[in-house]
Protein backbone atom coordinates (compact mmCIF):
# COMPACT_ATOMS: atom_id res chain seq x y z
CA UNK A 1 0.00 0.00 0.00
CA UNK A 2 3.03 2.37 0.63
CA UNK A 3 4.02 2.52 -3.09
CA UNK A 4 0.35 3.59 -3.76
CA UNK A 5 -0.10 5.84 -1.07
CA UNK A 6 3.62 7.41 -2.46
CA UNK A 7 2.39 7.83 -6.08
CA UNK A 8 -1.19 9.56 -5.29
CA UNK A 9 0.93 11.57 -2.61
CA UNK A 10 2.93 12.67 -5.06
CA UNK A 11 0.56 14.05 -8.00
CA UNK A 12 -1.47 15.69 -4.84
CA UNK A 13 1.64 17.41 -4.32
CA UNK A 14 2.66 18.46 -7.90
CA UNK A 15 -0.83 19.86 -8.36
CA UNK A 16 -0.90 21.70 -4.85
CA UNK A 17 2.43 23.49 -6.44
CA UNK A 18 1.24 24.04 -9.87
CA UNK A 19 -2.12 25.77 -8.00
CA UNK A 20 0.13 28.09 -5.80
CA UNK A 21 1.98 28.74 -9.46
CA UNK A 22 -1.04 30.01 -10.72
CA UNK A 23 -2.34 31.86 -7.31
CA UNK A 24 0.70 33.92 -6.06
CA UNK A 25 2.76 36.39 -7.98
CA UNK A 26 5.99 35.08 -8.62
CA UNK A 27 8.13 37.52 -6.23
CA UNK A 28 5.86 35.49 -3.13
CA UNK A 29 8.56 34.12 -1.05
CA UNK A 30 8.90 30.23 -0.33
CA UNK A 31 8.27 30.10 3.62
CA UNK A 32 8.75 27.23 6.46
CA UNK A 33 4.60 26.61 5.85
CA UNK A 34 5.39 25.95 2.36
CA UNK A 35 8.00 22.96 3.28
CA UNK A 36 5.92 21.64 5.88
CA UNK A 37 2.62 21.72 3.61
CA UNK A 38 4.52 19.60 1.13
CA UNK A 39 5.67 17.54 3.14
CA UNK A 40 2.28 16.92 4.63
CA UNK A 41 0.79 15.57 1.67
CA UNK A 42 4.23 13.92 0.15
CA UNK A 43 3.52 11.64 3.63
CA UNK A 44 -0.60 11.41 4.03
CA UNK A 45 -1.77 8.26 5.35
CA UNK A 46 2.10 6.52 5.33
CA UNK A 47 4.09 8.75 8.40
CA UNK A 48 2.30 10.13 11.32
CA UNK A 49 4.67 12.37 11.29
CA UNK A 50 3.96 14.16 7.81
CA UNK A 51 4.13 17.54 7.83
CA UNK A 52 6.22 17.82 10.98
CA UNK A 53 9.88 18.76 11.59
CA UNK A 54 11.94 15.55 13.07
CA UNK A 55 13.41 15.86 16.54
CA UNK A 56 15.47 12.89 16.45
CA UNK A 57 18.64 12.03 15.04
CA UNK A 58 18.92 10.79 11.62
CA UNK A 59 21.37 8.74 9.18
CA UNK A 60 21.15 8.77 5.65
CA UNK A 61 21.66 5.38 4.06
CA UNK A 62 24.38 5.21 1.75
CA UNK A 63 26.18 8.14 2.36
CA UNK A 64 28.52 9.30 5.08
CA UNK A 65 27.17 12.76 5.78
CA UNK A 66 25.24 13.32 9.17
CA UNK A 67 22.36 15.71 9.14
CA UNK A 68 22.45 18.46 11.68
CA UNK A 69 20.36 17.92 15.32
CA UNK A 70 16.37 19.10 15.13
CA UNK A 71 17.73 21.55 17.71
CA UNK A 72 19.39 23.53 14.72
CA UNK A 73 16.51 23.86 12.83
CA UNK A 74 15.51 27.31 14.67
CA UNK A 75 18.58 28.98 13.26
CA UNK A 76 19.07 26.60 10.00
CA UNK A 77 15.41 26.58 8.53
CA UNK A 78 15.01 30.34 7.78
CA UNK A 79 18.04 30.88 6.96
CA UNK A 80 17.33 28.01 3.89
CA UNK A 81 14.23 29.98 3.11
CA UNK A 82 15.90 32.77 3.25
CA UNK A 83 18.29 31.97 0.66
CA UNK A 84 15.79 30.34 -1.48
CA UNK A 85 14.18 33.86 -1.48
CA UNK A 86 16.83 36.81 -2.13
CA UNK A 87 16.92 38.11 -5.44
CA UNK A 88 19.42 38.37 -8.06
CA UNK A 89 20.13 34.33 -8.28
CA UNK A 90 19.23 32.84 -11.10
CA UNK A 91 15.66 30.65 -10.97
CA UNK A 92 17.93 27.16 -11.47
CA UNK A 93 20.76 28.50 -9.31
CA UNK A 94 18.36 29.12 -6.41
CA UNK A 95 16.34 26.42 -7.08
CA UNK A 96 19.32 23.43 -6.99
CA UNK A 97 20.38 25.20 -3.93
CA UNK A 98 17.25 25.43 -2.42
CA UNK A 99 17.24 21.39 -2.75
CA UNK A 100 20.75 20.71 -1.85
CA UNK A 101 19.62 22.64 1.35
CA UNK A 102 16.25 20.84 2.12
CA UNK A 103 18.30 17.84 1.31
CA UNK A 104 21.56 18.76 3.98
CA UNK A 105 19.70 20.12 6.88
CA UNK A 106 17.26 16.88 6.25
CA UNK A 107 14.23 18.42 8.32
CA UNK A 108 12.38 15.37 8.48
CA UNK A 109 12.77 11.58 9.71
CA UNK A 110 11.33 10.23 5.69
CA UNK A 111 10.41 11.99 2.73
CA UNK A 112 13.11 14.73 2.57
CA UNK A 113 14.26 13.73 -1.29
CA UNK A 114 10.35 14.17 -2.63
CA UNK A 115 10.01 17.04 -0.28
CA UNK A 116 13.26 18.93 -1.81
CA UNK A 117 12.23 17.96 -5.40
CA UNK A 118 9.01 19.08 -5.27
CA UNK A 119 10.12 22.20 -3.67
CA UNK A 120 12.87 22.67 -6.31
CA UNK A 121 10.10 22.02 -9.03
CA UNK A 122 8.01 24.81 -7.65
CA UNK A 123 10.78 27.37 -7.86
CA UNK A 124 11.16 26.02 -11.58
CA UNK A 125 7.50 26.48 -12.18
CA UNK A 126 7.14 29.76 -10.52
CA UNK A 127 9.73 31.30 -12.88
CA UNK A 128 8.51 29.87 -15.82
CA UNK A 129 11.04 26.71 -16.29
CA UNK A 130 9.25 23.17 -16.84
CA UNK A 131 9.32 20.79 -14.65
CA UNK A 132 12.34 18.81 -13.75
CA UNK A 133 12.47 14.78 -13.53
CA UNK A 134 15.58 13.29 -11.97
CA UNK A 135 15.23 9.98 -13.60
CA UNK A 136 16.38 6.84 -12.42
CA UNK A 137 18.72 5.87 -14.71
CA UNK A 138 20.61 9.14 -13.21
CA UNK A 139 20.31 8.14 -9.64
CA UNK A 140 23.57 6.98 -8.71
CA UNK A 141 24.98 10.63 -10.54
CA UNK A 142 22.39 12.50 -8.23
CA UNK A 143 23.61 10.98 -5.47
CA UNK A 144 27.10 11.35 -5.83
CA UNK A 145 26.57 15.18 -6.59
CA UNK A 146 24.84 15.92 -3.61
CA UNK A 147 27.42 13.59 -2.19
CA UNK A 148 30.08 16.18 -3.39
CA UNK A 149 27.76 18.65 -2.51
CA UNK A 150 28.00 17.49 1.36
CA UNK A 151 31.65 17.62 1.31
CA UNK A 152 31.37 21.79 0.64
CA UNK A 153 31.48 21.12 -3.58
CA UNK A 154 28.22 22.05 -4.57
CA UNK A 155 28.88 23.27 -8.38
CA UNK A 156 28.13 19.48 -9.33
CA UNK A 157 25.01 19.46 -8.16
CA UNK A 158 24.00 22.36 -9.66
CA UNK A 159 24.77 21.68 -12.73
CA UNK A 160 23.50 18.18 -12.49
CA UNK A 161 20.34 20.17 -11.53
CA UNK A 162 20.78 22.71 -14.52
CA UNK A 163 21.03 20.02 -16.64
CA UNK A 164 18.36 18.03 -15.50
CA UNK A 165 16.19 21.77 -16.30
CA UNK A 166 17.84 21.77 -20.37
CA UNK A 167 16.80 17.98 -20.75
CA UNK A 168 12.94 18.70 -19.60
CA UNK A 169 12.88 21.95 -22.37
CA UNK A 170 14.63 19.52 -24.86
CA UNK A 171 11.48 17.19 -24.11
CA UNK A 172 8.69 20.13 -24.02
CA UNK A 173 10.93 21.45 -27.99
CA UNK A 174 11.09 17.92 -29.47
CA UNK A 175 14.73 17.73 -29.50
Amino acid sequence: MRELYEARNHDRALREIEEWVAKRSQQAPVTERDLLDIHAIVLTDIDAAAGRFRSERVLITGTHFVPPGGHKFPELIPRMVGLANRDGVHPVIAAAEFHYNVAAVHPFADGNGRTARLMMNYLLLRSGFPHSVIDVAERSEYLAALDEANSGRWERFALFVAGSVERSIQKLLGT
